[in-house]
């Protein structure tokens, strides 16, 4: 799968030739450097950036370490694909913007999603949805050609009419869906977890029913 930054392709395509096979001893290493990425080992990764932010008052200016990847969301909880997204910080403190002055970010924030029961990662994205989707590629075969449902807010959730032709193979925890969102410019992102069955509710812009009733531009 190619990873789509622009300009950075290059070095991502780079980092993934450096990573083992999937059938590798999990103490493989090159030149000392662990490439073999699990969400155990970034969790203790993230905690130890934190006590260094701590330790030497990064937040008041002084120089930032960038973060690596940060769990910021899952999918799936009681289904055969547990899936959590996972972003990288690649911004500075730099507060001389401002001023006239160039920054030497390193880029914006990127996203990739992995799966816990595949172990499988997905490439790295400038945006979070598209790296949602393409673990639904990989785990959930069939999931763009599924119907577009309406929802009907009740109180502090969506409700949902199944059509009867739907998948039955989608009617099962961990499922995603496809949620209209009418033609708005708004709410485009897809919410993990967020589906009736408990998978991805991915957000569909497109002329609907039940959003031109309320108005939506």
């Amino acid at each position: 799968m190619s990873t789509v930054i622009d300009g950075q392709l290059d070095i991502f395509t780079l980092l993934d030739s450096m990573l083992p096979a999937a059938d590798a001893s999990d103490s493989l290493r090159i030149e000392g450097v662990g490439t073999l990425m699990h969400p155990g080992d970034l969790e203790a990764m993230y905690e130890a950036r934190q006590a260094h932010f701590a330790e030497f008052n990064v937040m008041a200016g002084n120089w930032k370490p960038y973060r690596g990847w940060a769990a910021n969301g899952s999918s799936g909880a009681e289904s055969t694909h547990l899936a959590t997204s996972y972003d990288a910080e690649l911004r500075c403190n730099h507060h001389g913007h401002r001023d006239g002055q160039k920054c030497l970010c390193v880029g914006g924030i990127v996203y990739r999603v992995y799966c816990h029961n595949c172990e499988h990662w997905t490439g790295i994205y400038a945006s979070e949805n598209e790296a949602w989707e393409a673990q639904l590629d990989h785990c959930w075969d069939g999931w763009r050609e599924l119907p577009v449902l309406e929802g009907r807010t009740v109180g502090y959730e969506s409700r949902y009419n199944m059509p009867d032709d739907y998948p039955k193979e989608f009617i099962r925890p961990g499922a995603p869906i496809r949620d209209c969102r009418g033609l708005t410019k708004y709410m485009l992102r897809h919410v993990p977890a967020g589906s009736v069955n408990g998978g991805v509710k991915v957000g569909v812009i497109q002329d609907c029913k039940q959003h031109n009733q309320k108005g939506e531009k």
